[in-house]
């Protein structure tokens, strides 16, 4: 498990970087344009994915900053939102090999937002985490459709042949 979770976390570097680099091409008012996305625009879901990354990384570790809301907006510009992102890639790669294999299969309580208690093992958490990044780099990635952009192609399949 640890191997394969340590592989999906390289993926999601190697992703959002291709990602954040067509999303550079945006003016800021188009970075900024209500597109009527679940988080209405590009600032809005490239926060969110950031938002989950570290309530999830919180609840992993036991530490880190504490977002409060999920449409939470944590960097208005899109500069400082890129750093954060490479900072959070970061983390994640590391959080995960930091895990010793048992781990894995070990269970992880913790609160929702709303202060419910849970509990789930530690891969379904990185399962999750690593899917809902996905599905919202999808959103993303139409939005910069949406302006004409080439958004880059983000697919796993071709992370595994770009080495």
């Amino acid at each position: 498990m640890k191997a394969h979770f340590e592989r999906f976390a390289r993926y999601n570097r190697w992703a959002n970087r291709r990602l954040y680099a067509v999303a550079a091409e945006l003016s800021d008012a188009q970075y900024r344009e209500d597109r009527s996305a679940f988080f209405r625009s590009v600032r809005g879901t490239l926060n969110h994915i950031l938002v989950a990354d570290r309530v999830w990384l919180r609840r992993i570790e036991g530490d880190g900053p504490t977002p409060f809301a999920l449409d939470e907006i944590l960097y208005d510009g899109f500069d400082e939102l890129r750093a954060a992102r490479e900072a959070e890639d970061e983390r994640l790669i590391s959080v995960v090999e930091a895990q010793e294999e048992a781990r894995f299969a070990a269970d992880l309580d913790y609160h929702s937002l709303a202060g419910q208690a849970f509990s789930m093992p530690l891969s379904a958490v990185l399962t999750h985490v690593f899917n809902h990044q996905t599905h919202h780099r999808g959103q993303a990635h139409t939005l910069l459709t949406q302006f004409g952009l080439a958004a880059p192609s983000i697919d796993f399949a071709y992370f595994l042949l770009d080495k």
